[in-house]
Parts: C-alpha cells; structure tokens; sequence
C-alpha cells in the first residue's frame, strides 16, 4: 500500500533535511519543491507498506499512528503535515518527480511487530426512537407554506428558493415523486452548489430554522435540519482545528465564508433552544451541541435538563454530554478533561490535542459535533 504524504516548512534548509529523514527511513520516493504562492517549502514522499495477508484495513491502526508521528516531526521543525492520503484498497499511486531527491524503487517500510491495534470504542448508548419522516406531500407542502410566510413574494426570497413561491410547484407535488428527506438534502445540495455561495448556504439559513421550528413536520424532518443547522455552525471549528498547526506556521486558511456561515447559524440558536420542550431525544442532542455556540443565552435553560437525555454511563454519548456540560459552564479544566476522554477512543480528536497549536474551544464544539453525527441515524443525516 503505497501512502503519499507532504510536509510544509517555511525554510529550504529545514525541508532538505526533513526530506533526508524520510529517504533514511525507507521512503520510496521524496521531492522537495517549492510552494511559490505561500512562499513555503513542501516535501513530498511515498512510502509503501506490506499488505497484511488478512487485508489492508489491518493498516489502519499503524497508519494512523504515523501520521501523528509525521505530524509531530513537521511540528517540531516549525512545519506542519498537509497531507497524508492513502487508499483503504491498498495500490501504489503515481508520483511526481518534480523536485525528486530520492528513489528507491523497490523500497517498503518493514511491518513492526507487533502491530498497532485500533482503540478500543465505548459502548454505544440506546438507539434514538421516533425519528420517522411524515408525509411527504404534508411536509413539502409545509416547506413551501414557510416561505411564503416568510418572504411574501417570489422577489423576496432568496434565489434558491424562488421555486417555493412558484404557484405551479404546489401543483407538482400532488404526487411527489420522493419522500421529504429527499426534497430536504436535495435542498443542501443546491445550496452548496450555488454559482455564488453566499446566495446558497448563507442566506437559507433562516429559512431552515424556520422550518425546523415547524410544527407541521415530523420529528424526523425536524432532527434533520438542526442537525443541517449544527453542521453549519460547526464547520468553522472543525476547520480551524484541523489547520492549527498549518495557521501556526504562517500559512493562509480562507475561512471567511464559514465564518459567516457560523455566524448565521448561531444567531438563530437562542429561538431554536426553546423547542426542547416538545422535541424528541435525539433532537435535544442535537440542541445541546447547539447551545454550546451560545453558553452565556443558553446555559440556564439548558444545563440542568442535559440529564433527560437517555446516556448511560460508560457510553460514547455520555462521554459527550459531559463535553457538553462543560462548554455550557465554560469550564477550562472539565472541558480538557472531557476532550482527553473522548481522545482515548477518536483517533482524530487525539491527533488534534497532540498540537499545543490546537484552539480547545474550536477542537471541543467541533468534536462534539462529529459526536452528534456519529450517534444519529444516517435517515436523519441530509448529505
């Protein structure tokens, strides 16, 4: 299996060092080549592994282990590790030779013995019941009723929405030719896809928690789209944790649309937080990933009601209720003591924390949130 990595360093010397390591090391190939437009300098290399006879997965857990290894060797060089790609199929990919400093084309890195094991997951907490969409006539008919309350006129409304205020669309769905979790995640995929982004996922936003305050639609239409709402005000973290050590270093991160992402589904939490009363279990989880965005609004109506939700102990989700609890304080030492937790069995959130570049309240909202992805069903995830 053949493992393509790239390191940064803002200085040659560095990198023409780096790149003899790797060579020492068994490396197949390694390249230095400059970055122009960041003024940077990467190195490249692959490196190919034996396939275990039982398969390729059983990789995982020793690849997993040197790219936090590869990681903290750019770090401590004043680098950061960009890249580290590989196919769980296994197969030798292409290399460039542009700027190759070495070759060996017969070279493998020797299997340690014995081999790393995955980490070892929690228990999984009770499935969440009741998460069924409804009618799909019913609910698209409620979509469409939503924004035109909302905008009035087809002018007023966003343009991906222009098609709601169209008269002839209700006609359409008389038979509907998919449920409403299709029309949903067809919905977010349009959005992401607008020509300009802004006019797409930006300026939906309200509308999508307008709806997920509907009534009208069923529990599981409603879980799906906070969580929609949660993977908007979360990508900011989640991207800044995983660049920290790349921002460190000097090197530019354009985070200016997620930021206003973020900042246009965080302003419609404090009006979704009240919906806890009627909403379902999995729902709440969702809301409490949610009020962690806000804990100044929304600690005080949520913080003694986090034990309603079903979590047993030992399990991956009272692992993150407890990373919840303590974001709603705003509690340094429990939040790093709740991170550390969740980072003896996420493989990505340890890597995370081994950087002391790494933001803690950005790596523990973002963490939480995968948290929340994992453990819901993939019927209320919209792709």
């Amino acid at each position: 299996m053949g493992v393509q990595r790239v390191l940064v360093f803002p200085r040659e010397a560095v990198a023409r060092d780096v790149a003899r390591e790797l060579s020492d090391a068994g490396c197949r190939f390694v390249a230095v080549r400059a970055d122009k437009g960041e003024r940077l300098w990467n190195v490249a290399s692959l490196a190919v592994y034996p396939v275990p006879e039982d398969g390729p997965e059983h990789l995982e857990p020793l690849l997993q282990h040197e790219k936090r290894r590869l990681a903290a060797l750019a770090r401590s060089r004043g680098g950061a590790l960009l890249t580290h790609v590989y196919s769980s199929a296994g197969g030798v990919p292409a290399f460039s030779r542009d700027g190759l400093v070495h070759e060996d084309p017969t070279s493998r890195i020797a299997l340690p013995y014995p081999m790393p094991g995955l980490r070892s997951l929690p228990p999984s907490a009770p499935r969440w019941e009741g998460l069924d969409f409804g009618d799909s006539g019913t609910e698209i008919r409620e979509a469409v009723a939503v924004a035109k309350r909302m905008y009035g006129t087809r002018g007023a409304a966003p343009q991906l929405l222009e098609f709601l205020m169209d008269d002839a669309f209700l006609e359409e769905i008389e038979e509907p030719g998919g449920g409403t979790r299709e029309f949903l995640a067809d919905l977010v995929q349009m959005a992401h896809h607008m020509p300009t982004r802004d006019a797409g996922s930006v300026l939906i936003i309200p509308y999508l928690a307008e709806l997920a305050r509907s009534q009208a639609l069923s529990p599981g239409a409603r879980t799906s789209l906070l969580h929609v709402l949660l993977g908007f005000a979360s990508e900011l973290d989640a991207a800044t944790a995983r660049s920290a050590d790349w921002s460190a270093m000097g090197g530019r991160v354009e985070l200016r649309h997620l930021t206003r992402l973020r900042d246009r589904a965080v302003a419609e939490i404090p009006s979704l937080i009240p919906l806890w009363d009627r909403e379902s279990d999995a729902a709440r989880y969702v809301l409490v990933s949610l009020a962690t965005f806000g804990p100044a609004q929304t600690a005080s109506l949520l913080r003694t009601h986090l034990a309603d939700i079903p979590a047993p102990q030992g399990t991956d989700r009272a692992d993150a209720l407890a990373l919840a609890a303590a974001l709603l304080d705003e509690d340094t030492n429990a939040t790093d003591m709740a991170l550390r937790q969740i980072a003896t069995w996420d493989s990505a959130l340890a890597a995370q924390l081994e950087s002391p570049h790494t933001p803690r309240p950005q790596a523990a909202r973002a963490a939480l949130a995968a948290c929340v992805k994992r453990d819901l069903p993939d019927a209320v995830q919209l792709p």
